[in-house]
């Protein structure tokens, strides 16, 4: 890899957080504080419109795109106005990039899900549980909507994945929610962990919550190990800022992705979108140096942000090495 690996040529995915409005009220979510208070910083009411991904980004780079996917930090694509338009856009100047969508079916129509069928998008439905337990984590989701969208989207010929998110209130109903995937024509089940339980501190050193009190309720971990994305010291040690080498996952031989947040930053990865949280923003002095709004995709991606992060990466200036990077891409030697 060359060091200007990174430039509009090589892009070939992209992750848009279409909107960080969300339909849904999620515990431990990261548009919420502590007290379960909107953060204002990240939850400024901003969608990415057609005319940032048609204009901004670019008709070349969309022609150029191997997968285009929307699986937001704060919010739920489907909550922009014009996330059909822009996928249809995305079709029709690409016909063989993947593209995907991920969402809690309760939001928008049937006839919306029906209409993203027949443009070929692939839709991962976070749904974490049945009937009666879903909505204790999806709070403000209704399992109705859900269902009549999920059906809606396969009678289509939509290709659907259902993401479970698994909790000690939910653990029980795997199988059977599996089953029902089946029945509703889902074709794969994700059985998925979280790292809601576990953090990091300002030194890299492992953290681990026990329970989460919302409201009347506590939303616990799995009692079983396997479900519990760090289940002991000695992975998060191996993930920690002591990891030597970082494996990125955005940019390799083969794939460049950048991570477009609705308010028209651009970063390397959904980890590092919400700049204003990450330690990655004292690499940049003025915001507006990696905002489409404000310079275009070249600049950003030729400027100090882009290029010291990937000094980090390679493993040539230690000072780049962000924390997040190694804890989420690194590897111990």
């Amino acid at each position: 890899m060359h060091n200007n690996y990174i430039t509009v040529d090589t892009v070939n995915h992209i992750n848009a957080e279409l909107s960080n409005y969300c339909n849904a009220a999620c515990p431990m979510c990261a548009r919420f504080d502590s007290d379960q208070k909107l953060v204002k910083a990240i939850t400024n009411n901003r969608h990415t419109t057609l005319d940032d991904i048609q204009y901004r980004i670019g008709t070349d780079v969309i022609k150029n795109l191997k997968m285009f996917r929307s699986c937001g930090n704060v919010g739920d694509g489907t909550m922009n106005p014009e996330c059909y338009d822009i996928y249809e856009f995305i079709r029709n100047t690409n016909s063989k990039a993947t593209l995907t969508l991920n969402t809690n079916g309760g939001a928008r129509s049937a006839e919306f899900f029906k209409e993203m069928a027949k443009l070929g998008v692939v839709i991962i439905f976070s749904i974490d549980g049945l009937q009666d337990t879903n909505h204790l984590y999806r709070r403000n989701v209704k399992w109705e909507k859900i269902m009549e969208n999920v059906k809606s989207f396969t009678d289509a010929g939509g290709i659907a994945i259902w993401d479970y998110l698994i909790f000690k209130h939910n653990e029980h109903q795997i199988d059977e929610a599996e089953a029902l995937s089946q029945q509703l024509g889902f074709v794969s089940f994700n059985r998925k962990t979280t790292t809601r339980w576990d953090d990091f501190d300002k030194e890299g050193n492992w953290l681990q919550r026990k329970k989460i009190a919302v409201d009347n309720y506590e939303l616990e971990k799995p009692s079983d190990d396997n479900f519990k994305k760090y289940s002991n010291k000695k992975w998060a040690k191996q993930h920690s800022v002591t990891s030597q080498k970082i494996i990125c996952q955005s940019f390799s031989n083969t794939n460049v992705e950048i991570f477009l947040h609705a308010n028209g930053n651009v970063s390397p990865c959904c980890y590092l979108g919400d700049l204003a949280l990450h330690e990655s923003k004292n690499l940049i002095s003025n915001y507006d140096s990696v905002n489409i709004h404000h310079r275009s995709l070249e600049e950003i991606l030729n400027g100090n942000y882009f290029q010291e992060i990937w000094k980090g990466i390679q493993g040539k200036m230690q000072k780049y090495k962000l924390q997040t990077c190694q804890q989420v891409c690194g590897v111990c030697q």
